[in-house]
């Protein structure tokens, strides 16, 4: 196991309209988890630090292609804290939900093709280790909180030895 000595923070969205939610399929050429699917985003700048929302709005027109205007208002729902055996830095996630007044159909990014799916349909899918586990709990909260108004869950995630994720544990 590597000891941290960085901290990188990452916000993921997740885009919904009606019971459907806008995924990510990783290119297949990625370096990291290579066609496997996941929310919208990318890593915080260390100047955005003071405004999350605003990094998780950036990146999801950077990948997206969305004018930053377009961009729905978002929820900060859950945050959590991992790392990665193999990974020199502690990684914390930021998972965000908005809500968009139509699907959208966008053309293939630099990450890789979007999709519109079911949220019944995620169990289904190639999730990334950490997706698997947050994302229908996103789903979950939006079904119970549309709004937002709940605090903010916080997470650790759990490694097996193996470096395969065991759990996130949530306070």
């Amino acid at each position: 196991m590597v000891a941290p000595h960085a901290l990188a923070a990452y916000t993921v969205t997740l885009l919904f309209h009606g019971d459907s939610c806008l995924l990510l399929e990783r290119s297949s050429d990625r370096a990291r988890f290579p066609g496997q699917w996941t929310g919208i985003g990318g890593r915080v700048e260390s100047h955005e630090l003071a405004d999350l929302t605003a990094a998780a709005r950036r990146e999801l027109a950077e990948e997206t292609g969305l004018p930053p205007h377009d961009v729905p208002p978002l929820v900060l729902r859950r945050a959590v804290l991992q790392h990665r055996p193999s990974r020199p830095e502690l990684t914390l996630l930021l998972y965000f939900t908005g809500e968009l007044p139509q699907r959208l159909a966008l053309p293939p990014g630099r990450e890789g093709a979007f999709h519109w799916i079911r949220a019944t349909e995620l169990p289904q899918l190639p999730l990334i280790d950490n997706a698997r586990i947050v994302l229908p709990l996103l789903v979950a909260d939006r079904a119970r909180d549309p709004a937002g108004n709940e605090p903010v869950r916080l997470g650790v995630a759990r490694w097996n030895p193996n470096g395969t994720i065991a759990e996130i544990v949530w306070s």
